[in-house]
């Protein structure tokens, strides 16, 4: 019998994933796209594995997650990041860890899209990016309720 997996509950069994390129699950999320590698749900809740593109000058603004950890890791372009008080430019190949509760954003500082791979450690934040594909015309309100049901609070 195999042993449990670290990361996955004992009542879930490890499966491989296999995305090729293109393939995914899309969802926009406010000014970016992001493609599902791997959902929450295929990991137990685990984690979840996103491609993000993120136009030029754009990023999230300054936020912390409660419960989250998240792993960047650079596909292309340059970005800007604060990570608590300390900031840096990140180009290809570069990975940045937010640990939960660490005050963090990131910015497209290039003059093209950039391209991101984010791992969301546990997955259940993932749904946030499911849920405010949904939200019309991105309504701050309705943005602001998402941030507050995933424990997210929004800094800046």
């Amino acid at each position: 019998m195999a042993e449990p997996h670290p990361f996955l509950p004992e009542t879930e069994t490890a499966v491989p994933i296999v995305r090729l390129p293109g393939e995914g699950h899309a969802v926009g999320v406010l000014r970016s796209k992001s493609v599902f590698k791997v959902l929450p749900e295929q990991t137990g809740g685990a984690y979840a594995v996103l491609e993000q593109d993120i136009p030029a000058g754009h990023g999230p603004p300054l936020h912390v997650h409660k419960h989250e950890t998240e792993i960047f890791y650079v596909l292309d372009g340059q970005f800007e990041l604060t990570l608590g008080t300390e900031k840096l430019t990140a180009g290809p190949g570069a990975m940045v860890v937010a640990p939960r509760d660490i005050p963090h954003t990131f910015r497209n500082a290039g003059t093209e899209p950039g391209k991101l791979l984010l791992t969301v450690i546990p997955g259940r934040f993932a749904n946030y990016f499911l849920e405010v594909d949904a939200v019309a015309d991105h309504d701050t309100a309705a943005v602001k309720a998402l941030c507050a049901k995933y424990d997210v609070e929004i800094l800046a």
